[in-house]
């Protein structure tokens, strides 16, 4: 029997997949073993279908024999942007390895894989030798294969990674679905990183969104990301740091900064609901192979340490999902949830824009291998001579509003189909309630661009314009400034109650709220029920209103 080859190995890495190989790979590959399935739970904008490849022993291919069988789930999505191919590449390469060759024998007894090797095929299969095409004075770009590669954007133009909260395109809808039937212990997430010149093979982060409120879960995800660096270098030896960019480009002493913890992005949108989630991000500026190896062997690493860990990581999980729900059950006006990190600016225009500042501890600090200062300055990689610097860390989160989680909110029936899609159970009234109620009075109401979330498309086998050509805008956000008003009025038959305690309460009251940097109002999905001097129309539930007395 022939060897089975990815379109990345099969060519030398002179190409990358595209869909049709992706598929057939899969296929051949459960036609070779009883260890893989192929799943399909969606199609694409232009008509594909998307797939999963579910990885497991004792024929565990359902969330109901994982749960049963008290097996860790690890879900894998690369692809997202299918310009950043090496994800792809490796997950496919990972799954023949562990099911074809002894390296899953004690791996699948503990986990099962739901692998989505390529969760933007429109995109993928837009391949142009221009795309990402490497440009370093504009620190953009990549080292391509020669064949080139797919578009950051979907077909139908969405940037799938600022698309978990509004679910715009059909893809995000169908993974969301996908999440929720499996509800995975811990979620990979993979990438490739362009932006600063440093020295690292690979960077790496999880979600920052609301640490206080998820603080044992963060701290131990940090340290588990820490565990599988060093274990990566160890047996690897590539070398791995914390995601992120000089803080002033071009001074490397200036200090490390991460990026916006807006749940758009899909690490922390996972992380409002109390899962493990990982960020990997290969290096654009190292060549192909090496990136898709280094992409590998954290693939690898990821898994093992599920496999040893995986009474921890469930119980774990379990946790945070029982404390959100308890935060529903008995609301506690003193824990918030941080639901807008953003700074409002004005630009020269006097257009509202918005910054999300990372703000960096006493005493924590990165070590940022790199190059000599010139070289960082002339945007040269690899730089003259390798250097480290000791510098801020510029990773923690500040809420500039947050708010008490309600035990319900009360909302119009048309978002009924928007919470279904995000997993948010919710009860219609069957008749007319009255409750005491906090409500919200819109004093005024603006528009901002929503930069990198939407992009109009070039034809296949065009090359799409770079991030530095700046795009024209394509998306918008409404912001509304609100005051909070305390009273009790009547509800009609049919709208919708949502309670907070479930799984998905913390992730109900960033969506909900008027002043979320990341809400359905941000996103415009109420715009038409919207009036300046009116209210808001959710409304946070004090309690039910009493019965009026009956006159004696």
């Amino acid at each position: 029997m022939s060897e089975l080859l990815t379109r990345a190995e099969a060519s030398n890495h002179a190409e990358t997949s595209r869909h049709s190989d992706v598929l057939a790979f899969i296929d051949e590959l459960c036609r070779r073993t009883k260890l893989a399935r192929r799943v399909d739970f969606g199609t694409s904008g232009e008509g594909q279908p998307l797939v999963s490849l579910v990885v497991s022993d004792r024929n565990c291919f359902t969330p109901e024999l994982a749960r049963k069988q008290k097996k860790v789930v690890v879900m894998v999505e690369a692809n997202i942007h299918a310009g950043e191919v090496e994800g792809k590449e490796s997950v496919l390469a990972l799954a023949r390895d562990l099911t074809l060759t002894k390296l899953g024998q004690k791996l699948l007894d503990k986990l099962v894989l739901v692998l989505v090797p390529n969760f933007n095929p429109d995109g993928n299969d837009r391949i142009s030798p221009n795309n990402r095409k490497l440009n370093l004075q504009e620190l953009e770009g990549q080292v391509n294969p020669a064949g080139g590669v797919g578009t950051r954007y979907t077909g139908e133009g969405w940037n799938l990674n600022r698309d978990s909260t509004k679910q715009e395109a059909p893809e995000t809808r169908a993974m969301a679905k996908l999440h929720q039937a499996w509800w995975p212990e811990l979620f990979i997430d993979c990438h490739t990183t362009d932006g600063s010149i440093h020295d690292f093979d690979l960077t790496y982060d999880t979600s920052h969104s609301n640490e206080p409120l998820f603080q044992e879960l963060r701290d131990y995800n940090r340290q588990m990301l820490d565990r599988v660096s060093q274990a990566v270098q160890k047996r690897h030896g590539f070398d791995s740091f914390w995601y992120g960019n000089y803080r002033e480009e071009g001074v490397p002493t200036s200090g490390w900064h991460t990026y916006p913890a807006l749940p758009r992005f899909g690490s922390h949108y996972r992380g409002l609901l109390g899962r493990l989630d990982v960020l990997l991000e290969t290096y654009s500026y190292i060549d192909f192979p090496r990136r898709c190896a280094v992409m590998y062997a954290w693939l690898l690493e990821l898994i093992r340490e599920a496999a040893r860990s995986a009474k921890t990581y469930r119980a774990l999980t379990q946790a945070q999902e029982e404390a959100i729900i308890a935060r529903g059950t008995t609301p506690d006006l003193q824990t918030l949830v941080g639901i807008n990190y953003g700074v409002a600016t004005r630009d020269g225009e006097g257009k509202l824009t918005f910054d999300y500042p990372a703000y960096a501890k006493p005493g924590d600090l990165a070590r940022i291998q790199a190059f000599d200062e010139k070289s960082v300055t002339e945007r040269r990689f690899p730089g003259k001579k390798r250097k480290v610097y000791r510098v801020p860390h510029f990773r923690t989160f500040i809420p500039t509003q947050s708010v008490s989680t309600p035990e319900a909110y009360l909302v119009p029936a048309a978002l009924a189909p928007r919470l279904e899609s995000q997993g948010i159970r919710f009860e219609v009234l069957p008749k007319a309630q009255r409750f005491l109620v906090d409500s919200y009075r819109i004093a005024r109401r603006e528009e901002t661009f929503s930069p990198d979330v939407a992009a109009n498309v070039p034809p296949p086998g065009q090359a799409e314009l770079p991030q530095s050509q700046k795009p024209k805008p394509v998306r918008f956000e409404t912001v509304l400034t609100v005051s909070p008003e305390r009273g009790e009025r009547e509800f009609a038959q049919g709208t919708l109650r949502v309670p907070t305690a479930q799984r998905a309460g913390t992730l109900a009251v960033y969506l909900l709220e008027p002043h979320s940097d990341d809400g359905f109002c941000r996103w415009q999905f109420l715009d038409t029920l919207l009036e300046v001097g009116g209210y808001y129309p959710v409304h946070r539930v004090v309690s039910p209103a009493p019965a009026p007395k009956k006159a004696e």
